[in-house]
């Protein structure tokens, strides 16, 4: 299956295929922060599935979803695109500190996430672009978006948001429903 960068352009053939969140969830213990900095290199690939995996050499940044936890990455040298999910009601967040641009993962309705969060984004350095929460996309059915920010072309930065109806909530895997432009 090819390599891509996940634009609305390249997934929205995908619609009805199975879509695969090959990265879990880190394991962190009790005692770590509930702010934390987590992402993985990934790819995404698609032919007959849309499938997200980790890759030392990919060609994005994940940012994974922790249980009651806020987690953040950064775009690192040569990120095409950064995503994050599955999303249910979680909130999603776009900053830069720094000088580097990153995506945080809120959870929901964890009041120690939002806290650790807030005590984040009011560091300094911190300057939040835009944050808002991702409902969930079907209430008729167990379901997930998974959110794609396109960095490969630094004068025009889009935003793709794939839904999802998974086995169960939480789920990472099920056939797409919808895919929508966000930005």
């Amino acid at each position: 299956m090819p390599n891509i960068i996940p634009t609305h352009a390249t997934l929205s053939g995908t619609m009805g295929q199975q879509f695969t969140l090959g990265i879990g969830t880190p394991v962190v213990s009790n005692s770590s922060a509930d702010c934390l900095e987590v992402s993985r290199k990934a790819n995404v690939s698609t032919g007959g599935a849309v499938s997200v995996s980790e890759a030392p050499a990919g060609s994005g940044v994940w940012v994974p979803y922790i249980p009651d936890r806020a987690t953040y990455g950064f775009a690192v040298g040569g990120s095409g695109w950064m995503g994050t999910g599955p999303f249910s009601g979680c909130h999603i967040a776009f900053f830069t500190k720094g000088g580097r641009v990153g995506m945080a993962h809120i959870a929901k309705p964890s009041g120690n996430a939002e806290t650790a969060w807030n005590s984040f984004r009011s560091a300094g350095d911190v300057t939040v672009l835009n944050e808002w929460k991702v409902p969930l996309p079907d209430m008729t059915k167990f379901s997930a978006s998974y959110l794609f920010l396109d960095l490969s072309d630094p004068r025009s930065v889009g935003l793709v948001q794939v839904d999802v109806h998974v086995r169960g909530m939480g789920g990472s895997d099920g056939g797409i429903f919808a895919i929508k432009k966000v930005v």
